[in-house]
């Protein structure tokens, strides 16, 4: 029926502006998710600078807590091992969020989420409250590819719910004008040169 293919219509609409929304969202909540990486690793470096000597066992539990396997923090030119564990392999890239540009946020993120491999990539970034120069992280791209399909997945299903409350809306906008339309009583109508006129 025309109603149904109006409903469907709308949908398909709805759902392509959601797509050329989506990649830019994940690429966003990427940056996002890896700035957190950043501040959790510099929150949990600075146990070291209050005490010099911390046990294994925490040092362990600062990285593990922070998503994080070391923490490099260079501080007046300096460049500083804070906390470090084992790397389980080589690491792949490096990628410095002090002033990525869209483009290539957008990249990234894209490449990150066609690739299934778990690798280890090195995330460089800006202290804060200028406590230093730089901040360096190694973290795993297996927990952010995951989190980056969760949120893709919530997007999408709140794109489903949005395009099929919009379409019932514009379907049920469309029928009640018909119904109006039709119940008007016929009645002279003036021409559009008398309405100008008017």
């Amino acid at each position: 029926s025309l109603s149904g293919r109006f409903f469907l219509l709308t949908i398909i609409f709805v759902m392509l502006a959601e797509v050329f929304l989506f990649v830019p969202s994940v690429a966003r909540f990427r940056e996002s998710y890896l700035l957190a990486r950043l501040e959790r690793a510099q929150i949990a470096s600075l146990a070291l600078l209050a005490d010099d000597m911390i046990s294994p066992e925490l040092e362990q539990e600062l990285l593990t807590n922070a998503g994080v396997f070391n923490v490099v923090l260079r501080r007046d030119a300096v460049r500083q091992l804070m906390l470090s564990s084992e790397i389980p392999g080589m690491i792949s890239a490096t990628y410095d969020l002090q002033s990525p540009s869209f483009l290539e946020l957008i990249r990234d993120a894209t490449l990150r989420f066609l690739d299934t491999e778990d690798r280890v990539i090195r995330v460089i970034g800006a202290p804060l409250r200028d406590a230093g120069l730089l901040i360096e992280i190694t973290t795993d791209t297996g927990s952010l590819r995951d989190a980056m399909i969760a949120y893709g997945v919530r997007m999408l299903v709140l794109s489903m719910i949005i395009s099929g409350f919009t379409a019932i809306l514009l379907l049920a906008s469309v029928r009640v004008l018909s119904l109006i339309h039709i119940s008007e009583p016929t009645r002279p109508r003036l021409s559009s040169y008398a309405v100008f006129c008017l």
